[in-house]
């Protein structure tokens, strides 16, 4: 059975310009792929007339096109007109859309804007799809011999209409083999370091193809097939053979993992942090029900706040810096004691651009995780800009958390 060939058509300046990342292609690619349909291509498009129909155009002969993006209300929105134009198909007005939009508009108190009603507009023949979260429904015609599929760029809203609406329809239209994949995630080891480990694994499994996504918390290394039993067995060897440096065999970011570790064994966990201006409890905080086990953070920015709120005294500051060991494990303990909490995570470091030194340049960061009482500490070179480093900084006092909650002969509560 051929894989159908898929392609996207994804449209708006602010894609083209890189003030908005495009995370609906990631999710569209993965949603499509665990469907055997693997996208072949994705085209990025400005909010262009002549460029979405080329696009289109380019496209055209494949079994199914996706279009994101271009369907709301304003004028520059001119997705619709160009698939009008492309297709022959004319745009009208779909009486149900319109009226969900004014009942949205009655029940916040507001009058329906003119051009909100262009949002009801639809290609003429379509089967649509009710937005299950916005305005803008999906559709979907058929077209050169394939299938053209129309989406709102809102991610909430794309994210909805595929998730309960349009896949269910796709799959029963067209033929599936799907593909098997699994995620492995993994921090604190390089991209090269990680292909050179698995290489030889992979090289006795050809059936399992393999991806590797670096990012700032780590590189996730993707594998598929279309043999479950191949990638079970591809999928354990690469584990073995990644060890320690993998956290997550899913969807679980390293946050979760460390959440999920204290919730397991009744701990308290708390964070202090100078580097990171509170970038750990951020990320903490962002997992559903994190309040069950996180108690809360100090950011102690200045050596003032590191005296009086989390006790490190005068004497290490002065002999040691505020970026050193020994001030990253007194912040640690500071914090269990200071917010009631079982473990403590620390970090300080220099960020940069500028602050550093010879004997600590720029991108030196101490971690440390203090429970009852032991603590453990380690030094960090990042490379990057500010931010890089700061986020680089969060996900290894992350990682060095979990590692000293797997650690045997750790209490429980």
């Amino acid at each position: 059975m051929a894989a159908p060939r898929v392609e996207l058509v994804v449209v708006g300046d602010e894609l083209q310009s890189g003030r908005v990342v495009d995370t609906n292609s990631a999710f569209l690619g993965r949603e499509l792929a665990q469907r055997g349909w693997m996208p072949a291509r994705r085209v990025v498009v400005g909010d262009l007339e002549t460029d979405i129909r080329a696009a289109l155009e380019a496209a055209a002969g494949a079994d199914l096109v996706f279009v994101v993006g271009g369907l709301g209300p304003t004028p520059d929105d001119v997705t619709l007109d160009a698939v009008s134009r492309a297709t022959g198909r004319p745009l009208v007005e779909h009486g149900p859309t319109l009226r969900r939009i004014e009942r949205r508009f009655r029940m916040s108190g507001r009058r329906l804007p003119a051009l909100s009603r262009r949002q009801a507009r639809v290609l003429k023949g379509c089967r649509l799809f009710a937005n299950p979260v916005g305005a803008v429904p999906g559709m979907i015609l058929n077209w050169r011999g394939g299938r053209l599929v129309l989406l709102p760029g809102v991610p909430a809203e794309l994210r909805a209409l595929l998730e309960q609406r349009v896949l269910a329809a796709l799959e029963q239209a067209l033929p599936t083999a799907p593909l098997h994949s699994v995620r492995i995630r993994t921090t604190g080891v390089a991209e090269a370091a990680i292909a050179t480990r698995s290489r030889p694994i992979l090289r006795r499994f050809p059936s399992v193809t393999c991806g590797y996504y670096p990012g700032t918390a780590g590189v996730d290394v993707v594998l598929r097939s279309g043999s479950g039993r191949a990638l079970v067995q591809c999928r354990s060897a690469v584990e073995k053979a990644l060890g320690r440096a993998v956290y997550e065999t899913g969807e679980r970011d390293l946050a979760e993992v460390v959440l999920d570790l204290c919730r397991q064994r009744g701990i308290k966990l708390a964070t202090a942090e100078s580097c990171t201006g509170g970038l750990i409890g951020n990320l903490l905080t962002d997992v559903q029900g994190s309040s069950a086990c996180y108690v809360g953070g100090v950011v102690a920015y200045a050596n003032e706040l590191k005296r009086e709120l989390l006790g490190v005294d005068e004497a290490t500051l002065a002999v040691y810096g505020a970026v050193s060991g020994p001030v990253a494990r007194r912040m640690a303990l500071g914090c269990c004691r200071a917010l009631g909490a079982d473990l403590g995570i620390a970090v300080s470091g220099v960020a940069g651009p500028g602050g550093g030194t010879k004997e600590k340049p720029v991108g030196l960061v101490w971690t440390a995780v203090a429970q009852d009482g032991r603590v453990r500490s380690r030094a960090h070179r990042f490379p990057g800009p500010r931010r890089a480093v700061k986020q680089r900084a969060a996900a290894a006092a992350l990682n060095l958390a979990r590692l000293v909650l797997l650690e045997p002969g750790r209490p429980k509560r």
